[in-house]
C-alpha cells in the first residue's frame, strides 16, 4: 500500500489538521475507509483522524462504562475541523489518540474464532455491513447465542451491551467485516476496531465555534 499518497482525505483542511501539534511530524502508518492513522506517542499508540465520528464515539462509551473488548481511547479530541460543507450538511474531522493494535491476520487462532463467529451473526467468515433496521435487530437477536471463546469473550460482550444504543441512529451502520476485529498484543484478546459507521454527533455549541476558530484541538473532557 502507497500511503505517502492517500486518498481517503485530503485537500486544504486536511492538510492544515496534519501541520498542527499533536499531528505535526507524525507519519502516517495505514490507512481506513474513512480515515487515516498516524503514529502515536509512542509505538503502543496511534492518532485517527477520521471523516466519522461512530468509531471514536463507540470507544468513548466503552471507557465510560468500563467495557473491555473495545479499543482503547487515550485521549478524544472530537470533532476538530469542518471538512467538507456542500450547505445542506457538514462533514468534520474526528481525532482521537488510540491505542495501536495488531492485525488479526497474524494471529491464526483468533482468526479462526472470530470467523465462527461472524458466520453465526452474518453467515459470513468475513463478515458484513449491517444497515437495515431488520439487520441491526437480527444481529442484535444472534449475539444472545453467539459462540463464545476464550479470546472473543471480551468482543462479544462489548457488542451485547454497546451495539443496542445505536440500533436508533438511522444513520448508523453496524460494520462487522472481519478487518474490524483486531488482537492486542499483550493479552491475545480480540478487540472490536470500527464496528459502528456513519455518526456525526456535534454539538450546536461545537459547531459555531468551529465555524469562528476554523480548527479547534483540544482533549474533550
Amino acid at each position: 500500500m502507497e500511503i505517502t499518497h492517500q486518498r481517503v482525505l485530503e485537500g486544504e483542511v486536511f492538510e492544515a489538521v496534519r501541520a498542527r501539534s499533536p499531528l505535526a511530524g507524525k507519519q502516517i502508518i495505514d490507512l481506513g475507509s474513512f480515515s487515516v492513522l498516524f503514529e502515536g506517542e509512542t509505538s503502543a499508540s496511534v492518532y485517527r483522524l477520521s471523516s466519522d465520528n461512530a468509531t471514536h464515539d463507540f470507544a468513548a462509551k466503552a471507557k465510560k462504562r468500563g467495557i473491555q473488548g473495545v479499543v482503547q481511547i487515550l485521549a478524544d479530541y472530537g470533532a476538530v475541523a469542518c471538512y467538507q460543507n456542500d450547505g445542506d450538511s457538514s462533514d468534520y474531522l474526528w481525532l482521537a489518540h488510540l491505542e495501536r493494535l495488531d492485525s488479526l491476520e497474524k494471529y491464526p487462532n483468533q482468526q479462526a474464532a472470530v470467523a465462527r463467529l461472524l458466520r453465526h451473526l452474518t453467515d459470513s467468515d468475513d463478515g458484513d455491513l449491517l444497515a437495515t433496521p431488520e439487520d441491526k435487530v437480527d444481529v442484535l437477536e444472534k449475539l444472545g447465542d453467539a459462540p463464545i471463546e476464550p479470546c472473543t469473550r471480551d468482543a462479544v460482550e462489548a457488542m451485547q451491551l454497546l451495539l443496542p444504543d445505536y440500533i436508533a441512529e438511522t444513520n448508523v451502520d453496524l460494520d462487522l467485516g472481519a478487518s474490524n476485529f483486531m488482537v492486542c498484543a499483550v493479552s491475545g484478546n480480540v478487540i472490536l476496531s470500527d464496528p459502528v459507521t456513519g455518526l456525526s454527533n456535534i454539538s450546536e455549541e461545537h459547531r459555531k465555534r468551529l465555524s469562528a476558530e476554523g480548527i479547534v484541538i483540544e482533549v474533550r473532557r
